[in-house]
C-alpha cells in the first residue's frame, strides 16, 4: 500500500522480503526515495565491465537506468500520485529491484570497497530490472547467477561474501596490529632485561664499593675533627704552662728555688724530686695527648687513602674502553681492604723517681 486511504496525507512503503517498512508523510517518502537516488548515484555502476574467468561479457549500466526510474517515482509523490510507487513497492518485494537501505544494499556498497566487480555482479543480481547490458551475453550470465542464487534458500549464502571479506580484512589488520605489538612487547623486554642486567652490574660491582667509600669519608671527617681537637688541646697544654710562668715568673722561680735549695745553701734532692715528678707527669700527659692526636690523624689519612681507592676502582669499572684484568683488580682490592695502621701500646704513668730516670 503506497497511500493510507483512511488518511490521504500518510504513506506506507513495506517491502517485507528486504525488511523494509517506511511510513509516513509525504516529506518522510521524499527523503526515504531521495537516500535511494543518492545510494544507487554512490555505486556509480556504469559502463562497469562483467568479466567471469578472465572473459569480458560487456559492460553494465545500472544506477544511470535506477536514478531515471527513482527520480520518475520522486516526481509522481509530490504531485500525489501513487503508481509509480507502488510498481516500485511490488517489484523490490519480488527481489526485481534492490533497495539500498536493505541489508543487500548495505553489503553491496561496502562490498564495493573490497571488489567492485563482485559488488556489481551482486547488485545486478538483486537489481535485475534496472539492469541494463551492452552484450546480451552478459545480461543471460547475470539471470544464470539469479536463477541459481533464487533456486535454493541455501545459496543466500551468497549474501555472506561481504561479511567474509570484511572478517578477512579485519582479520589481517588484527594480525599486524598484533604482530606490532609483539614486536614491541619483545622491544620492551629486551630493554628492560638490558636495564635490569645493568642495576645489578652496578649493585654488585659498585654499591658494594661504593657504601665503603660513603663510610670512610664518614670516618675521615670524624677522624679529622678529633685530630684538629687533640691538637688544641696539646697545644694548649703546652703554651698555657708556658704563659703561667713567664706571667708568675718571680713567684714560681722563688717556689722552685725555695725547694730545690736546703738551709745550708746546698742542693736539695727531695726537692728535686718534688718539682720533677709533677713536671714529668705533665710530660706524659702531653706524650698521650699528642698520640690520640697523631692516631686521629693517621686513621683520618688512611680512611681518605680507602675512599681515594674505592673511588678509583669504580671508575675502573665505569670504564667500558678498558677492561680491567683480575689482577689489577686484586692489587686494588688488596689495598683497599687492608689492615688499619698499627697503633702503638699505651703506657702508664711513672711509679718513682727512679723509674723516672729509666725512662727518660
Amino acid at each position: 500500500m503506497a497511500k493510507s486511504k483512511n488518511d490521504p496525507g500518510s504513506w506506507l512503503i513495506s517491502i517485507p522480503t528486504q525488511g523494509i517498512q517506511v511510513s509516513g508523510s509525504t516529506d518522510t517518502i521524499l527523503r526515504f526515495l531521495n537516500e535511494e537516488l543518492a545510494y544507487y548515484s554512490r555505486l556509480g555502476f556504469n559502463g562497469t565491465n562483467l568479466t567471469l574467468a578472465s572473459q569480458s561479457y560487456g559492460s553494465v549500466n545500472l544506477s544511470n537506468r535506477a536514478q531515471g526510474e527513482l527520480t520518475s517515482i520522486i516526481e509522481e509523490v509530490r504531485q500525489g500520485k501513487t503508481d509509480a510507487l507502488q510498481q516500485y513497492i511490488d517489484q523490490a518485494d519480488q527481489r526485481l529491484v534492490l533497495v539500498g537501505a536493505s541489508r543487500m544494499g548495505k553489503q553491496v556498497e561496502q562490498m564495493k570497497e573490497l571488489s567492485p566487480a563482485a559488488a556489481c555482479m551482486l547488485a545486478c543480481i538483486h537489481c535485475w530490472n534496472w539492469t541494463e547490458t551492452s552484450h546480451p551475453t552478459g545480461r543471460e550470465l547475470i539471470l544464470l547467477f539469479r536463477s541459481i542464487a533464487f533456486a535454493n534458500p541455501a545459496i543466500f549464502a551468497f549474501n555472506d561474501l561481504l561479511a567474509t571479506e570484511r572478517v578477512m580484512k579485519e582479520s589481517k589488520l588484527a594480525w599486524q596490529a598484533t604482530k606490532e605489538e609483539c614486536n614491541a612487547l619483545d622491544a620492551f623486554v629486551k630493554e628492560k632485561t638490558e636495564l635490569f642486567g645493568v642495576l645489578e652490574d652496578r649493585y654488585r660491582n659498585q654499591l658494594t664499593i661504593q657504601e665503603p667509600a660513603v663510610s670512610w669519608e664518614k670516618i675521615t671527617a670524624q677522624k679529622a675533627k678529633l685530630w684538629r681537637l687533640w691538637l688544641g688541646i696539646f697545644a694548649l697544654m703546652v703554651i698555657a704552662p708556658i704563659i703561667v710562668a713567664i706571667a708568675q715568673w718571680e713567684s714560681v722561680s722563688g717556689a722552685v728555688s725555695k725547694l730545690t735549695a736546703n738551709s745550708n745553701g746546698t742542693f736539695s734532692i727531695a726537692g728535686l724530686a718534688v718539682v720533677s715528678i709533677p713536671a714529668l707527669f705533665y710530660a706524659w700527659l702531653l706524650k698521650n695527648v699528642s698520640r690520640v692526636f697523631i692516631q686521629n690523624l693517621n686513621l683520618a689519612d688512611d680512611a681518605d687513602h680507602r675512599r681515594s681507592l674505592a673511588l678509583t676502582y669504580m671508575g675502573l669499572l665505569e670504564n667500558a674502553k678498558r677492561e680491567t684484568t683480575d689482577a689489577e683488580r686484586a692489587i686494588v682490592l688488596n689495598a683497599l681492604f687492608r689492615p688499619i695502621p698499627p697503633q702503638t701500646n699505651d703506657e702508664g704513668p711513672p711509679a718513682g723517681v727512679i723509674d723516672l730516670i729509666k725512662k727518660n
